[in-house]
């Protein structure tokens, strides 16, 4: 038995105080990101944007222009020529960064980190990996220089 049990009980609740609440969950950060997004109210903008991954579109930075929701065009930086007609579907916008964060996790992927850009919600960094044990599945999108139109 303790000497001072009145004191080990005082250090038991303080300790059990200071314990972190639950961190919120990536799904938290979504929405919260989501939300932030929508705050802006802008359909229109530009932003450059990569996609890294065994895929249409892999590996070539892109600057984009987006009107009223959709990719009206987009350019590789690194020619300054046109993304070609047939392929501007897969070319994404702001709203359909947070659909795929949405998809990894209704898919549960075995890794998935974000970053989001703390001004305005639109995810800077998207990395997935569906499956530890699949090859060639993994995903990393990044976003940066948005600005509104």
């Amino acid at each position: 038995m303790p000497r001072h049990p009145l004191a080990v009980l005082t250090l038991l609740l303080a300790a059990a105080a200071c314990e972190a609440p639950t961190a919120p969950t990536e799904g938290d950060n979504l929405a919260a990101a989501r939300a932030l997004w929508a705050a802006q109210g802008a359909p229109s903008y530009s932003y450059k944007v990569n996609r890294s991954c065994e895929c249409v579109l892999g590996g070539r930075l892109m600057a984009v222009t987006v009107r009223n929701g959709a990719v009206t065009s987009a350019e590789y930086v690194d020619s300054s020529s046109p993304v070609e007609a047939a392929l501007l579907t897969y070319v994404l916008t702001v709203p359909d960064l947070f659909d795929l964060i949405q998809d990894a996790l209704d898919r549960k992927a075995a890794y998935l980190a974000v970053t989001y850009d703390p001004m305005y919600g639109y995810p800077t960094r998207i990395e997935v990996d569906y499956s530890a044990n699949a090859v060639d599945d993994e995903v990393v999108m990044s976003a940066r220089e948005l600005s509104f139109q």
